[in-house]
């Protein structure tokens, strides 16, 4: 459709296309939350919308070739909000935020906004909702806080914005692409993964907290969670479920792997992963491809499985099947 800036990161979850500023608002309205929606000029103008929800966070795609202003209640849930193309602001209670190249905003839960898109943009908003982010918080503090309340500017060269807009593109473009099929554990690890990266990425009430030192693990607290996650490699590893098995901290347990063990617990996860595909792909009476063997130990981008394979064995996991396949039908004839 000409006029939108940018291609849209989230094709295949499309919510609306239009030229029509009142199709547009009431896309607006019915769809993403908002109580109004105000198109600046309807010369020219023309818009899209994109929307995917998962468990406990969503991508949103918004383009326009004209400006607009739209404004969202109170909700349970916290918002960030970045510019592929454009600029526009964001009014927080007397607050007002740039968004721009160098600027995205983050509107807190329970916080109403006044968005405004200023001409031809294009922004990629992360929701994530406030219990999601609250649990996280217990579980990397080692007890239950209040509402976490965020800083409503962030300047996205600082290197952990810059990780966590990474991420967010990358599980963009993997949602979107046909060829990438996710099990339910690569979307729950991989929302943890983002929601974590979001708490440590920006100034909020409990940085403080994130950033004092801890005491250590014990040995045995260690192994024990390596243990579990050798019993549980192909369910979804979640924080919560290490820090209930190790009765610790999430930071106490992540900083005592990586002095003792020089890995994180979800590095250990996979490594047991491409183990047990390895196995697989190596079994003489069975028939696997790669990509199902991919699939099956957590793995959603085929291209990193097979690096990551190869980096930890010497070969690619093609070689591994192929070599097997052989076996076996030498076996038979």
């Amino acid at each position: 459709m000409p006029g939108l800036p940018t291609p849209d990161p989230l094709k295949r979850y499309p919510i609306f296309r239009t030229s029509d500023s009142e199709e547009f608002r009431n896309a607006i309205l019915s769809r993403f939350g908002a109580t109004s929606a105000e198109v600046k000029s309807p010369v020219g103008f023309v818009a899209r919308g994109s929307l995917v929800q998962l468990q406990d966070i969503a991508l949103v795609h918004g383009a326009s070739s004209t400006g607009v202003s739209i404004d969202y209640p109170e909700t349970e849930r916290f918002r960030l909000m970045t510019a592929l193309s454009g600029r526009g602001e964001a009014r927080i209670g007397r607050e007002t935020t740039e968004i721009n190249a160098n600027r995205s905003c983050i509107v807190s839960a329970g916080r109403a906004s006044l968005v405004t898109g200023a001409g031809s943009h294009g922004w990629l908003t992360l929701r994530i909702d406030a219990s999601a982010v609250d649990r996280k918080l217990a579980t990397l503090l080692g007890s239950p806080k209040g509402r976490v309340e965020f800083a409503a500017g962030a300047d996205r060269d600082h290197p952990q914005v810059q990780g966590l807009w990474q991420l967010v593109r990358f599980f963009a473009e993997q949602l979107s692409s046909t060829s990438v099929q996710f099990s339910p554990l690569v979307l729950r690890e991989l929302e943890q993964t983002i929601t974590v990266a979001f708490l440590c990425a920006f100034q909020h009430t409990y940085t403080h907290l994130l950033n004092q030192d801890v005491k250590d693990a014990a040995p045995w607290q260690v192994r024990h969670v390596e243990e579990y996650i050798e019993a549980h490699w192909n369910e979804a590893i979640t924080i919560e479920g290490l820090v209930d098995e190790a009765g610790v901290s999430a930071r106490a347990l992540y900083r005592a792997f990586g002095r003792s063990r020089g890995y994180s617990p979800m590095a250990f996860a996979k490594s047991i992963r491409l183990r047990h595909a390895r196995q697989m792909l190596a079994a003489p009476d069975a028939d696997p491809s790669v990509t199902g063997v991919a699939f099956a130990c957590g793995f959603a981008n085929l291209g990193h499985f097979a690096k990551a394979y190869q980096d930890a064995f010497g070969e690619l996991p093609s070689a591994t099947l192929n070599r097997a396949s052989r076996s076996q039908r030498s076996s038979k004839a």
